[in-house]
């Protein structure tokens, strides 16, 4: 099984915590050449990219900052502290160093992404990912006092996910060939140790050290992102503590040669941009007629998938859940829906929601992380009032059409496939 290789915090025992799928093994990764075999530098690196939630983050500084969620500490920074045996106070971060053996990331999916790939200077032959789950408390805000502080100190997966974004590395296009059949290959393998042998050789080859040398560190991480909600705390919390209305929140970082640093998040407009709806806040919703040019000008590329955001346009992150954060607007003055509609499925927030009814914003997930509910149900429980487009595909739906023969993903995976290696010379 995947154990083999990974930690998981739900199961300490028997586990190998720096195995090849391992978080603490792919941070290692990271790391500058003659820093990799260093656990403090590999500390140092994700306490760093911890302290980013605890204060406002402007990566674009022409639009709204991501707003600090400081709770993290309660949820991942502190807890984890304490198991490296060190004291939990903000005041011993600079001297902690985290046991990356006791993470508190369990991996929950491998994803090979051919739909990615692209040529030129920058060419990749699609992405790889690993799709990690935060496992720790339950957080709540405190009916006396607002804080949001620890309501259950029982460690459970959370909804909170973190998704390393590798490029397949390629210098020349035939090796795109290389890696779709690489990993087309096991499809006729049955689980187990020679699968799995064979998913890590795949893995190796982009998540390992020095894999491009074009990149920070010759890591080839195209990006990582968080997606989550978990520290927004309880939505229907237990007696002492108070609801709270939840904004799920996807986050970019991309690395450089000194950490992961926050970056916008890809084809994500700031939400200055969007309609303006009861509940923004300072200039969000201030700049909805920008947006409408750009979607009236860029038509045609954005419905052929290959438009760009103007400059200064990108958010900070993606906010969606409670109105007013919706979906980029069922309308815009002037601009057609099928646009729209093109425009917002390319977005972090309506591809995770509202464009697809996707359900908690996740696309993967774990049956102990989620309470299964039908649609209506799980709308009402996560708070979610900003209405659904007219022209929404359920996600499912979205792709068991892309991916069955005459889909775009299925044509366009197969058309690779039968690529005769001479046709890319």
């Amino acid at each position: 099984s995947p154990l083999e290789t990974t930690f998981d915090p739900a199961r300490p025992s028997g586990t190998h915590a720096s195995g090849a799928w391992s978080f603490g093994r792919l941070v290692h990764n990271m790391l500058p050449a003659g820093e990799r075999d260093s656990g403090a530098a590999a500390s140092r690196l994700v306490m760093d990219w911890l302290h980013t939630w605890e204060t406002d983050q402007s990566p674009n500084p022409e639009v709204s900052a991501a707003k600090a969620r400081a709770s993290i500490r309660l949820m991942v920074t502190e807890p984890w502290k304490v198991a490296s045996g060190c004291d939990a106070s903000p005041e011993t971060d600079a001297t902690c160093v985290l046991d990356l053996a006791k993470s508190p990331f369990r991996l929950i999916a491998i994803v090979n992404r051919p739909d990615l790939r692209r040529g030129g200077d920058d060419a990749i032959g699609g992405e790889g990912r690993f799709v990690f789950q935060i496992v720790g408390p339950t957080l709540g805000r405190d009916a006396a006092t607002g804080a949001m502080r620890v309501m259950n100190e029982t460690v459970k997966p959370q909804k909170f996910t973190v998704i390393f974004e590798y490029s397949l590395p390629v210098s020349h296009r035939v090796e795109t060939l290389v890696w779709a059949h690489r990993w087309h290959v096991l499809r006729v393998l049955p689980f187990g140790h020679g699968y799995n042998a064979m998913l890590r050789t795949i893995t190796n080859g982009f998540s390992g050290p020095d894999r491009d040398s074009r990149r920070p560190n010759g890591n080839a991480l195209n990006q990582l992102r968080t997606n989550e909600v978990a520290l927004m705390g309880a939505r229907f919390p237990t007696t002492g503590f108070i609801a709270t209305k939840q904004f799920w929140e996807l986050r970019e970082f991309h690395l450089t040669q000194t950490g992961l640093a926050p970056h916008t998040v890809n084809l994500e407009p700031s939400r200055d941009f969007d309609v303006f709806r009861t509940g923004h806040t300072g200039n969000e919703g201030t700049r909805t007629a920008e947006l409408a040019a750009f979607l009236v000008d860029e038509a045609a590329a954005i419905t052929a998938e290959k438009h760009k955001l103007w400059p200064g346009m990108s958010g900070n992150s993606a906010l969606i859940g409670s109105s007013p954060y919706g979906a980029w607007g069922n309308t815009f003055a002037g601009v057609d829906p099928a646009v729209r509609n093109a425009f917002a499925l390319n977005t972090c927030a309506g591809c995770h929601r509202h464009e697809t009814e996707t359900r908690h914003f996740m696309h993967i997930t774990t049956v102990a992380a989620m309470e299964p509910a039908d649609k209506t149900d799980d709308r009402a429980r996560i708070g979610v009032t900003a209405e659904t487009p007219e022209d929404a595909v359920v996600l499912s739906n979205l792709l068991a059409a892309d991916i069955a023969p005459g889909g775009k993903r299925h044509e366009d995976y197969a058309k690779l496939l039968a690529t005769r290696p001479s046709e890319l010379r």
